[in-house]
Formats: C-alpha cells, sequence, structure tokens
C-alpha cells in the first residue's frame, strides 16, 4: 500500500512552483520597483494628458482661422466625427467628440472641452480658460480648470512662453480609482526650423492626492521636453527632463527621461539606487 505520510517538503516545493506560474513578469519585480514604475506612469499621464489637451485646444483655433499659421501650424490629430462649435460673440468654443472616437496616431477622446479666450493664442496678453464636460482621454476621465496665459515672444531664441495653470484637477482611472492635482508651469513653445518641429519645453511642478491615496509634490528639476518628433511616433512622454517626486512616507524619487529619446525608458532613482524601467502605455 502506498504512504499517505504529508511530505512537508514536497508540498513546499509544489506550493512555489505554482505560485511562480501564477506571476506574469510584472508581478515578478519587486514590490519597490512596482510602486516606483506606478507613482512614474502617474505623473506621465498627467503631463502627458495636459500636453494632449493644449494640442487639441490649439487645432481648434487653428480650424477657425484664430491662430497665425505664419507662426506655427500643427499636424491635426482629430478624428473625423470631431463637432467644433466656434462662438465669437460670447469668445467661446466647445470641441466635441460625442460619445468617442481615435484619432490617427491612436488616442482615443469623448466628451466635451469648453474654451473661452480673451483673444489669439499667438497674442501676448491673451488668456485662455479650459474646462470639461464628460471629458475621457484613453478612458480616464478629466475633470478640473486649466488657464493658459500668453506671456509673450522672445525674438532671439523664437519660443512664446505660457503660464499653464489648473485647479481642482482630477484624473480617473476606468477601476475607479483617481489622482487629483493641482499644478504650475511655465511652457515654452519654440517655433520650428528646418531641421527639426515644434518642441514644447515645460517646468514648474504639482501636488496632490495618488491613487493610493497619498499626498505628492511634483518639482521638474530639469525642463521636460516635449518634441513633435516624438509625438508624431506615438510617444507622448517627454524625451529628455528630470523630476522630483516626493511621496508622503515614501520618501524622494528622481525621474530621468534620458536625452532626446523617442522612447518610454525611465530611470528611476531612490534611496541611492537606480533602476531603469520601460513605462507601460496608458
Amino acid at each position: 500500500m502506498k504512504s499517505t505520510l504529508f511530505n512537508p517538503l514536497k508540498a513546499l516545493a509544489i506550493s512555489g512552483i505554482l505560485l511562480f506560474a501564477s506571476c506574469d513578469k510584472e508581478e515578478s519585480l519587486p514590490a519597490s520597483q512596482l510602486n516606483e514604475t506606478e507613482e512614474t506612469s502617474q505623473e506621465v499621464d498627467l503631463t502627458s494628458t495636459l500636453e494632449d489637451m493644449d494640442e487639441v485646444i490649439l487645432t481648434g483655433f487653428q480650424r477657425q482661422g484664430f491662430a497665425d499659421r505664419s507662426l506655427v501650424t500643427l499636424e491635426e490629430d482629430l478624428c473625423e466625427k470631431v463637432n467644433i462649435e466656434w462662438l465669437p460673440t460670447a469668445k467661446k468654443m466647445i470641441i466635441d467628440f460625442g460619445d468617442g472616437c481615435t484619432s490617427p496616431r491612436g488616442v482615443s477622446r469623448k466628451g466635451k472641452i469648453i474654451v473661452t479666450y480673451t483673444g489669439r493664442y499667438w497674442t501676448p496678453g491673451s488668456v485662455i480658460t479650459s474646462t470639461f464636460e464628460d471629458f475621457y482621454v484613453d478612458d480616464r476621465k478629466i475633470e478640473g480648470i486649466r488657464v493658459l496665459t500668453n506671456e509673450g515672444f522672445n525674438p532671439n531664441d523664437k519660443f512664446f512662453t505660457f503660464k499653464a495653470v489648473v485647479e481642482g484637477g482630477k484624473i480617473t482611472w476606468p477601476d475607479g480609482t483617481f489622482r487629483t492635482f493641482e499644478s504650475r508651469h511655465v511652457k515654452r513653445i519654440f517655433l520650428p526650423n528646418s531641421e527639426r518641429g515644434i518642441i514644447y519645453k515645460v517646468s514648474g511642478g504639482s501636488k496632490g492626492i495618488n491613487r493610493n491615496g497619498n499626498e505628492y509634490v511634483v518639482e521638474i528639476t530639469s525642463p521636460l521636453i516635449f518634441s513633435e518628433r516624438c509625438i508624431r511616433s506615438g510617444v507622448r512622454i517627454p524625451s529628455e527632463g528630470t523630476i522630483a517626486l516626493r511621496l508622503e512616507s515614501k520618501g524622494e524619487m528622481q525621474i530621468d527621461f534620458g536625452s532626446e529619446s523617442c522612447d518610454r525608458e525611465v530611470s528611476i532613482t531612490r534611496a541611492g539606487e537606480t533602476k531603469t524601467v520601460i513605462l507601460p502605455r496608458s
């Protein structure tokens, strides 16, 4: 008769095999790295979404002839079914994506962006205020008030400066978790030349509560560079720059986006240890 005695070593081995078989590559990463990657992804989602909304609004102005095409003309990335309602008497524009559509570069948007303005996009002193009505980008709901103020043009280095402020900001993911934020950024838009397209250089920072309910503060320690070349290739994250992210009870992380690279690879340093990770797509 076969023995039915319990063999603890054999059971332990089987348990270990089952445990590792149930884990995918991401779950096999150290818990600290998962947390760092998640925090970095949240911040990238925020900055990239803000840049995307600014481009959508500028495209709306272009379509109405309310942006000086001799300065900057963006390549449109709007789906065909978008409806732009222009209300010049009220100095208002409503960009309506309806129940959703996907742009040529693969960005999914639905709902409305409601824009009020005091003047043309490229006119120094113009203030452009955006609010949102059931507005989603890639299934993330966007809320808050974003105010862009044109602070003028630098004729020597060929860039416009915008002050960008968000109050009451909130991003909600499909699983119901959300991140609140307030941000203060200075954004320089460099005019294209014969060698490159438009370059956006962003400094400043943000603060709020992350998806896990922890307070955070972000400071851009070296300006974040968004290049038209990378955006056109489908990579809408900074190609250069560094940020410091301080998380409640977790200390500080330094996030480095590299130098002039159109990829999703970043270096994250915390407590003297540096890891290189590939950020997941939103």
